[in-house]
């Protein structure tokens, strides 16, 4: 088993270090596992980006347009991490989430004021 092991490359120290850990700690681990690639695929994506921008286009020969306005319609960066982090983490809110939260809320008591104004002025 030793040996399989180090030729998926641990070392003999890492076995022990990851046999050593508690649930949580692996957990945690797998996570930040998780989103060092997100942000290994998204440099790779953004190496593509550059590669697609140069070359890519939509449209006509004559008029043609780039096939991506931004680097976000390509790859979104926030979306995997939002994704990873709701798999790893039972009560998390997507930063989008908490955006559509707050200007629901801000809405909202826009509403409640111009209803209070209109009735001080007896409305």
């Amino acid at each position: 088993m030793l040996n399989s092991l180090t030729r998926l490359g641990f070392s003999v120290g890492q076995m022990h270090e990851i046999e050593c850990m508690t649930l949580v700690e692996y957990q945690l681990g797998m996570e930040a596992y998780a989103l060092k690639e997100t942000y290994r695929r998204e440099d790779m994506a953004l190496q593509a980006w550059f590669n697609q921008t140069v070359q890519a286009t939509k449209g006509s020969g004559k008029h043609p347009k780039p096939a991506y306005k931004n680097f976000s319609e390509f790859y979104d960066t926030e979306a995997y991490e939002d994704d990873i982090r709701a798999r790893f983490e039972p009560d998390y809110t997507s930063t989008r989430q908490q955006e559509k939260k707050e200007k629901e809320l801000v809405a909202d008591r826009w509403k409640k004021l111009q209803e209070y104004k209109k009735r001080q002025k007896g409305g």
